[in-house]
């Protein structure tokens, strides 16, 4: 994986979306506006403080209304993004909880 070449990585992440994703209309020429690898063998996801309510970002903290994962998580069209980096909880729940958060906006929308 640390070998692979971003230009292979984009190559095959368009290429499959395309595959999946194009019958219900998206292209990803247009659809795609960035793409971002993770090398990391593993995922991390910021956690927040528990004495504060903050959510420790870097070398600081940042307040929730500025996090960077509340504008990523917003839903682009039909998509809607859920991991566990856009709840800025590493554990499982905070995936689900964003998977059923995505989910209810695009059933909502």
């Amino acid at each position: 994986m640390l070998s692979t070449t971003f230009e292979t990585f984009e190559r095959n992440s368009r290429s499959q979306l395309g595959r999946v994703l194009s019958p219900g209309g998206f292209d990803p020429a247009r659809d795609i506006e960035a793409i971002t690898v993770n090398r990391w063998p593993h995922g991390y996801a910021y956690g927040q403080n528990p004495e504060t309510g903050e959510i420790a970002y870097l070398l600081g903290e940042v307040s929730p209304e500025k996090a960077p994962w509340i504008a990523a998580r917003q839903p682009h069209g039909r998509i809607a993004i859920a991991n566990s980096d856009a709840s800025a909880n590493a554990m499982t729940e905070g995936a689900i909880g964003q998977a059923y958060r995505a989910v209810m906006e695009l059933v909502s929308a």
